[in-house]
């Protein structure tokens, strides 16, 4: 054991004359693990939720979608057969129609998006099928897949108007249609039967979105054609690869989950940072504590530094002396924050469940997230760069009363002993 780390580690143990110390120097351990446990939790809920949200729009949404240049898709079996030829990455594929409508019933009216697909193939690339059912959590979803003069409604949006399986209601939208005597009016109408409720545990989905078949949108539009191709690949990352190859090959245009999506997720991640850089001063408070000590260490052993110097110790073997003990006291926090918060983290759904019985209150309601529990993940970079910020906020506190110690003069230090 080298000189500097034997002293380090002797400062750091209890002796009668500085129990007080020795105190302090627990409470620095203690003050670095809690933050690095808060730092752990808080980073793997985030991580948790980030990731359950990204699975539940990539399972509402298509992963890529194709559209053809300057108007519709008018043959959209031939596009399907065109990007499925050129890409092998591509899992299922389906026409889609958007339509704006407005939902009327006997009392109640409001607006909506209506999306035709071929339900068959739109449940192989989206979750429209598994939304009808309670998979995953989902409180609210039943009946089936859209026929002909059939739709489905996002719950939030059947609940606006009180509609149920079964209810008719009266879809109208701006197409434009000829009437005798009165020429060119916008408006058609027509009459459908709720056949299903979804539930795509998205709010945007929920309080939109309608689903009807290709037969009845084009009854809707009164046009024949789609406005674009929907398709799922084996990886959701790979969208960007398989976009550019379609745009490059077939001159189709293209669009990802992740550009439909792209200002939540980059407010997700911006919300990341900033809570990692605020609870990060957890840690920093710890690091003072730190420093506070290591100065009254400092001020206690001038005399052992005093006969250190005299006996041949160089001013750098008494800096990196100070500077090891208090990277032991970060180190042994870390570690032992590291060890808790993980433990904690994969546990937090019973733990949050013992305190709600405890207290008589919920603390994570499912019917607000839409998750059966927390989610949580734990990320070995961000456990990495948790553990390195901790650590290396701790070299920064050693660094002054180290150098103090260092300035020690022996012949002060000693003159009175």
């Amino acid at each position: 054991m080298k000189f500097e780390t034997f002293v380090a580690l002797r400062y750091l143990r209890s002796k009668r004359r500085n129990r007080f110390i020795s105190l302090i120097s627990i409470i620095s351990i203690a003050g670095v693990s809690v933050g690095v446990i808060t730092l752990i939790i808080v980073m793997s809920v985030m991580t948790g939720f980030d990731i359950a949200l990204r699975e539940t729009i990539i399972g509402n949404r298509s992963h890529l979608s194709i559209y053809e240049i300057g108007g519709k898709v008018q043959d959209y079996e031939r596009v399907i057969k065109e990007i499925e030829a050129i890409c092998p990455e591509i899992v299922a594929s389906g026409p889609v129609v958007q339509v704006e409508a407005l939902f009327k019933n006997e009392e109640y009216t409001t607006g909506g998006l209506i999306l035709g697909v071929d339900p068959e193939r739109e449940s192989k690339v989206t979750d429209l099928a598994k939304n009808l059912t309670d998979e995953g959590g989902r409180l609210f979803g039943k009946g089936r897949l859209p026929r002909e003069k059939e739709i489905v409604l996002g719950y939030r949006l059947a609940n606006r108007i009180s509609a149920r399986l079964g209810t008719q209601l009266q879809i109208v939208t701006a197409r434009a249609i000829i009437r005798p005597f009165l020429g060119r009016q916008l408006g058609s109408q027509l009459w459908l039967t709720v056949s299903g409720i979804s539930h795509a545990r998205m709010s945007e989905f929920d309080e939109v979105y309608a689903f009807v078949d290709l037969p009845t949108a084009y009854m809707l539009t009164g046009e024949k054609g789609v406005d674009a191709i929907h398709v799922k690949l084996t990886n959701p990352f790979l969208a960007d690869v398989v976009a550019r190859r379609i745009r490059e090959n077939l001159n189709y245009n293209t669009k990802t989950w992740y550009e439909d999506q792209q200002a939540f997720f980059d407010a997700l991640r911006q919300e990341k940072l900033a809570m990692f850089i605020i609870l990060a001063f957890i840690i920093l408070v710890a690091a003072f504590n730190i420093t506070s000590t290591l100065i009254m260490i400092v001020m206690e052993k001038r005399r052992d530094i005093g006969i250190l110097r005299t006996l041949g110790a160089s001013t750098n073997s008494i800096l990196l002396t100070f500077i090891l003990q208090g990277l032991f006291i970060g180190v042994i926090g870390t570690i032992i924050g590291l060890c808790i918060g993980i433990v904690l983290a994969w546990n937090i759904n019973p733990i949050a469940q013992f305190i709600a019985k405890l207290l008589g209150w919920d603390l994570f309601n499912s019917t607000i997230y839409y998750f059966e529990g927390i989610p949580v993940a734990i990320v070995p970079f961000d456990v990495m760069c948790i553990a390195i910020s901790a650590v290396l906020l701790t070299f920064l506190s050693t660094l002054y009363p180290a150098y103090s110690a260092a300035r020690v003069n022996p012949v002060d230090a000693i003159r009175y002993e």
